[in-house]
C-alpha cells in the first residue's frame, strides 16, 4: 500500500513541477520558458514499480517474505502513456498477467515460493516492456534473484 501512495505523491509533484510561469529578467525582456520534461502517469507509475521491486528484492535477499494485498492492473491500463499506442488489447492483457504474478509474489507463504513468484514477476515486465518499451529491459533485469 506505501507504493500506491508513494505513486500518488509521485504524480502530484510531476504535475506541480510541470507548470511553470515565464519570468521577465532586470532587463524587461521576456526569458525562455524553461519547463521540467513532462513525466506521463505511466511512467511515473512504471518508477514506482521498479522502486517497490527493488525494496522486495532486499526483502526476499534478507529471507523476508512480503505479504501484502495491492491491485494494480486498473492503475496500468488507466494511466496516461508517454506513447498513446501503448493501449489495446494485447497491452491490456499484459497488464492483467503482471497483476496475476503480482498476486501470486504477494501471496506466496515460503521464501523459496516467494523468490520463484518474484522473479515470474520481473519476467513479466520484461516481457512487456520488450513489446512497448524496450529501453528500461536492462535495468529490470538487474532486478531478478539468482
Amino acid at each position: 500500500m506505501k507504493g500506491v501512495l508513494g505513486l500518488v505523491v509521485l504524480i502530484s509533484l510531476v504535475f506541480a513541477c510541470s507548470q511553470s510561469e515565464s519570468k521577465k529578467p532586470d532587463n524587461g525582456r521576456a526569458a525562455p520558458q524553461r519547463k521540467m520534461a513532462e513525466v506521463s502517469e505511466l511512467a511515473a507509475l512504471m518508477k514506482q514499480i521498479h522502486i517497490d521491486a527493488k525494496d522486495w528484492r532486499q526483502q526476499l535477499l534478507g529471507g523476508e517474505v512480503v505479504s501484502d494485498s495491492l491491485s494494480i492492473y486498473n492503475l496500468l491500463v488507466n494511466s496516461t502513456p508517454t506513447d498513446s499506442t501503448v493501449t489495446g488489447p494485447v497491452y491490456r492483457g499484459m497488464a492483467a498477467n503482471y497483476q496475476s504474478k503480482l498476486n501470486d509474489f504477494l501471496t506466496a507463504k515460503e521464501i523459496d515460493l516467494a523468490k520463484s513468484s518474484y522473479n515470474n514477476l520481473v519476467t513479466a515486465c520484461v516481457s512487456c516492456h520488450h513489446e512497448y518499451c524496450p529501453g528500461p529491459v536492462p535495468t529490470i533485469k538487474k532486478l531478478y534473484l539468482k
